[in-house]
């Protein structure tokens, strides 16, 4: 009597641990795809924010060459030439002493 209570009691556990792991299998495999549409939506977002990303960079540059030449026509109009963009030297070198040790009167 003790041999087959123990046998069925293995065996209910061995068949519970059957179905817990199929459980889990179907689980995961619902939170896989869940995860793989999520990943998907977000791909088609950011392909679309970066084409709209390229538009406006490309507007951006037309605007640009508009403004410059929009700059040069008003330089030439005000009789003023596009001035060069001066180094920056940093310090200046200061002047010669005078070393001949003469000293004037």
């Amino acid at each position: 009597m003790k041999r087959i209570s123990l046998i069925a009691a293995a065996a209910l556990l061995f068949a519970g641990a059957q179905l817990h792991a199929q459980g889990t299998k179907a689980d995961s495999g619902k939170k896989a795809a869940a995860a793989a549409k999520t990943a998907d939506k977000a791909a088609t977002a950011a392909k679309s924010d970066a084409k709209a990303a390229d538009k406006s960079a490309t507007k951006a540059a037309g605007e640009a060459k508009t403004a410059t030449k929009a700059a040069k026509t008003a330089d030439a109009a005000a009789g003023t030439a596009p001035k060069a963009k001066k180094k920056s030297g940093g310090k200046k070198p200061s002047t010669k002493k005078d070393t001949t040790g003469a000293k004037k009167p």
